[in-house]
């Protein structure tokens, strides 16, 4: 018998006669389940379509301050299946209280950056976003993913590498950072602003109008202690009673789900 080496006849005769028979079904599926079996295998292969997004301070100038979005430095710490544990070492762009998350790549058919090319040890800055309806084996809301599409991660290591621009693969860690700032910086939206600092009774938040409806605004002691939480709607002035506060310094930690920032005040 003439054939392929996944044993797929040439001949003419011969294919017609397996087709009669039924056989023919049979080693087409054999062939199609090897030729599955040995993609993935190949870390590097693309399981979906989709237009290269650019490279990474383009990805980042576009993903600074959207719902969802962190961008970080982080230190790889373990592998988990398909994604990777890692160790925030900076927040650069976004909201995120844990310091360790899980990052999850390509399982082998959706639009990822697979993770097994990271080792532990390995410092990168990521542009991750998070999870909302997982739905994929031990995946969870709350985690994140790498995206495929385009350049998500750079290494960092005394210099930082990666497409970093369509023309730069390599660039000092100080130029880097100091560009990905600015980039990220033209798009920041508006900060709440408080008066009358100092205060006795009623401290004042001008909350400007933002992309999401509410902003949290919690009052805490300078030792972290919390006081009062309050969610503010986004497009008004609000009044906070802080009358009953002990006089000295306090914080106003502003949140939402993508960015946090503080404000301090003296009640007299």
């Amino acid at each position: 018998m003439h054939g392929t080496a996944y044993g797929l006849p040439t001949n003419p005769v011969e294919l017609e006669s397996l087709l009669k028979n039924g056989e023919m079904m049979k080693r087409i599926l054999l062939f199609v389940m090897m030729v599955g079996a040995g993609l993935g295998g190949i870390t590097d292969v693309q399981a979906c379509s989709c237009i290269d997004a650019g490279s990474f301070l383009t990805i980042a100038e576009k993903a600074a301050w959207q719902p969802g979005v962190l961008i970080v430095r982080a230190e790889v710490r373990d592998h988990e299946a398909h994604g990777m544990d890692v160790k925030i070492l900076e927040v650069l762009n976004g909201s995120e209280e844990k310091s360790v998350v899980r990052v999850w790549g390509d399982p082998g058919f959706m639009c990822r950056l697979y993770t097994n090319g990271f080792k532990k040890g390995d410092r990168l800055v990521l542009i991750l976003n998070r999870i909302e309806n997982a739905y994929y084996q031990n995946e969870r809301n709350g985690d994140y993913e790498l995206g495929g599409c385009g350049t998500y991660v750079v290494r960092e290591d005394q210099r930082i590498s990666g497409r970093i621009t369509s023309s730069d693969k390599e660039m000092s860690k100080t130029k880097f950072f100091k560009e990905l700032e600015q980039l990220m910086g033209k798009h920041q939206p508006d900060l709440a602003k408080i008066f009358p600092v100092p205060t006795d009774k009623l401290l004042t938040i001008n909350v400007p109008d933002l992309p999401y409806s509410t902003l949290s605004a919690r009052i805490i002691t300078l030792a972290g202690q919390p006081l009062q939480t309050r969610q503010l709607e986004v497009g008004k002035q609000h009044q906070i009673d802080v009358s009953t506060l002990a006089k000295g310094v306090y914080i106003i930690l502003f949140s939402t789900g993508h960015q946090f920032y503080t404000r301090r005040f003296i009640k007299q």
